[in-house]
């Protein structure tokens, strides 16, 4: 079992727990598409990472730091990312005036290419940055696809078991707002039939539980999060795709769904709004991998 300690997101609806939390409770949706609407920050990154990766970025340090953690070599770091996609409207300047002679192509518009565009498409961009930044020297592994974060998650969680680690950062960011993603949406008919694409980044900091019976369980898989005893729910598990209103969030879900659960566990308005006869204020959550 293992307790979550620090956490920190990026989502349709805002950066602050208690802040999206709210808007979900007073019925906030989005209705076609949800993107992130603030601004990734200033960073000597952004010659390497696109929007999405600043976000990884951010929330990565923002948890670690919440958690009180030091970075170290008993500290790993677990990534979800999207998948490996080659960003279309990166190439359009480039491509658009070319011709089938292939004459002058640098003149035509290649020379609009950034020179660091084939690195900003590693799907570890984000894993190697932050682990430099934060000094994070322990085990790890980077995924990719729409479950990342729950491999993520479930590596970190055996990787604590086995006792490999001490500590471990979870980061996921994905956005099903890119031109190639849509174009794919649409084809397979998913936009026609309400599919809402969004985007969201968000990490968490997993340690040994310390007590698994003092601690409420979130039981993880498959993108999914279910809460379970010693916390009953109303409809036999408070399930956390109340996160929904938000739309699709890719590879992020996971890890948005357990710290959405989590702040539900505390204060207890917050219970109940999620079905859950009670709940303590301060109450770490632990996560156990299944599926």
């Amino acid at each position: 079992m293992t307790a979550m300690i620090g956490r920190a997101w990026r989502t349709p609806f805002g950066s602050t727990v208690d802040g999206v939390i709210a808007r979900l409770r007073a019925g906030e949706r989005c209705e076609r598409t949800a993107p992130i609407r603030e601004l990734p920050r200033g960073s000597r990154h952004a010659r390497y990472l696109r929007r999405m990766g600043l976000f990884g970025i951010e929330v990565a340090s923002e948890a670690l730091a919440a958690s009180g953690i030091a970075g170290g070599p008993r500290v790993g770091l677990f990534a979800g990312v999207g998948g490996l996609r080659v960003h279309w409207d990166d190439m359009l300047g480039a491509t658009e005036h070319q011709d089938d002679s292939g004459e002058r192509i640098w003149e035509r518009g290649m020379r609009q290419v950034h020179p660091y565009w084939m690195l900003r498409h590693l799907s570890n961009n984000v894993h190697a940055l932050a682990s430099v930044d934060l000094a994070l020297k322990g085990e790890g592994a980077t995924f990719g696809g729409g479950n990342a974060g729950a491999q993520a998650i479930a590596s970190a969680s055996r990787a604590l078991a086995d006792h490999a680690i001490d500590a471990a950062l979870v980061v996921a960011y994905d956005s099903l707002l890119e031109p190639e993603t849509l174009v794919e949406l649409d084809a397979r008919g998913e936009l026609a039939r309400g599919f809402v694409p969004g985007e969201a980044a968000a990490a968490i900091v997993l340690v040994r539980a310390p007590d698994p019976r003092t601690i409420a369980r979130i039981a993880v898989f498959d993108g999914a999060a279910l809460e379970h005893a010693p916390f009953a729910a109303r409809d036999g598990g408070a399930r956390a795709d109340w996160v929904q209103p938000m739309g699709q969030l890719g590879a992020a879900t996971t890890v948005v769904q357990a710290i959405a659960l989590a702040a539900g566990l505390a204060p207890p308005s917050h219970a109940l709004a999620l079905g859950l006869h009670r709940a303590e204020p301060g109450l770490f959550a632990a996560i156990r991998v299944t599926g």
